[in-house]
């Protein structure tokens, strides 16, 4: 079966390789999009996050809050209530810097892996101003429309993670992280420089996933909208009609991030034995709770 699957991502591997021999300025103009993309939304968007929740954590911020919500937190979602650090910065920064926080807290031992698990089935989220900006004012011209894809997009991430953090036997709390060595100038050096690298990781992928759903398109015609969101968000939002169906589809494709999404958590959390078992179920039913709600609220939003 191993070998099966080898051979299907050689092949796979060779025929990208063709697309791009045969669709050379198809595939150039996709790197050129993604990285106007990078420029223009990515990196002034999740930077300054990726740094600033680096410094929090070392600094110790995550401890003080758990020592507050720790019970409520272990009660709700049985994780340690330092995690409450990376809900809170993946609700405010947006994809994926609350799967980088939960990476950054179990690095640092304020929690476990099986607990930085649970928690990434509920605090990898979309931002405010990507649901507002994008959703609520480019597609339907309209930020209270983006202001109720966010409140619905944050209550089944809550679900989400209210469903599926009960499952399983409990494991151990965390031990209390070792304290930091390191100086303030140390730290913020490490903080900025950390997030750099996060940032080419993530802007890879952002190329990489538009140079593969041109390279397709030429191949198939356009892509539906959800077609689209299901590899990359952005791109499918933007293609929606501002209309009840594209309230409920955008509702959906916000909960479930998208495929390159999905390797950006994949690269920000590499090395901290996050288990990842739980996160790819977790935003499908996280797009289907959002996919209900929205459904529920759109007669009462939209004409």
């Amino acid at each position: 079966m191993a070998m099966r699957g080898r051979w299907l991502w050689t092949l796979a591997a060779a025929g990208l390789a063709v697309g791009l021999l045969v669709q050379a300025q198809t595939a150039a103009d996709a790197v050129r999009e993604g990285i106007d993309l990078c420029l223009r939304a990515v990196i002034p968007s999740l930077f300054p996050f990726f740094a600033v929740s680096s410094l929090l954590v070392s600094l110790g911020a995550a401890d003080g809050a758990g020592r507050v919500l720790a019970r409520p937190f272990r009660r709700l979602f049985r994780c340690g209530g330092a995690g409450c650090a990376a809900l809170l910065l993946g609700l405010i920064g947006g994809y994926p810097v609350g799967a980088r926080t939960a990476a950054a807290l179990v690095r640092q031992g304020a929690l476990t892996p099986q607990e930085g698990g649970r928690l990434l089935t509920f605090c990898n989220n979309a931002g405010p101003a990507f649901a507002v900006g994008v959703a609520g004012v480019t597609v339907f011209s309209s930020g209270r429309i983006g202001v109720y894809l966010y409140l619905i997009h944050v209550t089944a991430a809550l679900a989400a993670g209210l469903l599926l953090c009960r499952r399983g036997s409990p494991s151990a709390a965390a031990p209390p992280p070792a304290p930091v060595r390191t100086g303030l100038a140390q730290q913020f050096l490490s903080a900025v420089t950390d997030a750099a690298a996060a940032m080419g990781r993530v802007c890879a992928f952002v190329v990489f996933f538009l140079v593969l759903l041109h390279l397709a398109e030429t191949a198939t015609g356009p892509w539906s909208a959800p077609a689209a969101g299901f590899m990359e968000l952005t791109n499918g939002i933007l293609r929606l009609t501002p209309d009840r169906r594209g309230f409920v589809t955008a509702a959906a494709l916000l909960g479930w991030g998208g495929l390159s999404v999905h390797c950006q958590t994949a690269a920000v959390t590499a090395g901290s034995g996050i288990p990842m078992g739980r996160y790819l179920p977790a935003k499908a039913v996280q797009a289907a709770l959002s996919a209900g709600l929205a459904w529920l609220a759109a007669p009462h939003l939209l004409p």
